[in-house]
């Protein structure tokens, strides 16, 4: 049975929250007490912020850098991973696709050659049917034998007996020895007939068989080779399938820095 293959999701980039605008409101002036009445002047904007107050706000929300996570959940909660800590989870990881790749293809190979074991198999029934009729045959040239066994035994006591006469007459006589003669006549021409049968049969039943038996004996080695191989399949890929979940546990809610990806990326 193929064991399905997981892939593991590696996320490269996710996008960080928005930081609110930072603002300050100047605080409104008190007019002056004119000699005569004034109109009031407008209230003051707004001050906006000063760039050197938001780079400073930014360069605090990314003090650590930007981190990921290798399972692709952007709330996971595990510990950061170390640099090297990472580039072991990044080389398991591709391993382990690697690898499923692997034990896919295999899997489609073996798929492929038990769909021509049972191609062959279909063929072999289909060659064992024509043996069959091979020993229809050569059961209904038994009965007919059989027969003709018998036809020999009749003639034979009918040969006795006419050797054993001494009362029949010369002409009764004669006519049954012309009889008995022409009897063993056709009896030796069935003879023939059925051993030219016989051989036919026998040698075309042999080969028949022959070839049958080699083509089933080298059948039973392939069907044996696959079975071995196909265990030995399950065996790699529940081995894979447990990596692969060890490495979802240790690996895969562990956040880490984007910096250190890109580092390793580059052999660092």
């Amino acid at each position: 049975m193929k064991v399905n293959s997981t892939l593991l999701a590696l996320v490269l980039a996710l996008p960080l929250a928005t930081l609110p605008a930072w603002a300050q409101t100047a605080p409104q002036p008190a007019a002056k007490a004119p000699a005569k009445p004034a109109p009031a002047k407008p209230a003051a904007k707004p001050a906006k912020a000063t760039k050197p107050v938001a780079a400073a706000a930014a360069a605090a929300s990314n003090a650590d850098g930007k981190t990921l996570s290798l399972g692709g959940n952007s709330g996971s909660s595990g510990p950061l991973l170390t640099r090297d800590e990472l580039r072991v989870c990044l080389k398991q990881e591709e391993d382990i696709r690697t690898r499923l790749g692997q034990l896919d293809a295999e899997r489609v190979g073996l798929d492929q050659e038990k769909q021509g074991i049972a191609t062959s198999q279909e063929a072999l029934r289909a060659e064992r049917e024509v043996i069959n009729g091979w020993k229809t045959k050569i059961d209904e040239l038994g009965v007919r034998m059989k027969a003709y066994g018998a036809r020999v035994e009749a003639l034979n006591a009918r040969v006795t007996e006419h050797n054993a006469d001494t009362r029949t007459g010369t002409t009764k006589w004669d006519r049954n020895n012309t009889e008995i003669n022409a009897e063993r006549a056709a009896i030796e021409a069935q003879r023939t007939t059925l051993e030219a049968e016989k051989n036919t049969l026998t040698t075309g039943a042999q080969a028949a068989v022959r070839d049958y038996n080699v083509k089933a004996t080298a059948l039973d080695t392939r069907v044996t080779d696959w079975n071995a191989r196909n265990a030995k399949l399950n065996e790699a890929n529940a081995a894979r399938e447990a990596e692969r979940k060890g490495w979802v546990t240790a690996c895969s809610d562990r956040r880490y820095r984007e910096d250190d990806e890109i580092a390793i990326r580059k052999g660092k």
